[in-house]
């Protein structure tokens, strides 16, 4: 995978045509309602809470960040608003970590 600049990123995590997408290159597995991953390239792991766990559920195939707060909010009661900018953030982690890649 090739790592991105701090700028590329940015433009990236503000478009909205933006499609987010797993790394491949990580192995993930559940302990009670988290997930713990391993990322093979870094040889780091991370711990995932609930909704970063849902999150990366869906990311199963490449999403929006418009497409995955549409999908949580039918499981968790949360504002549109609210769920955009939360999420943004988990996505702006996860891409740091190299956990999720940009299309």
């Amino acid at each position: 995978m090739t790592r991105m600049n701090d700028d590329q990123m940015t433009a990236g995590l503000n478009n909205q045509n933006t499609r987010y997408i797993r790394n491949s290159k990580t192995i993930s597995g559940r302990l009670h309602d988290e997930l713990v991953m391993m990322d093979i390239e870094q040889g780091k792991y991370f711990s995932l809470n609930p909704v970063a766990t849902r999150i990366w559920d869906l990311l199963e195939k490449p999403y929006s960040l418009e497409d995955l707060c549409l999908a949580l909010m039918d499981e968790y009661e949360v504002e549109i608003e609210r769920c955009m900018v939360e999420v943004k953030e988990h996505l702006n982690m996860m891409v740091k970590m190299g956990l999720i890649s940009l299309r």
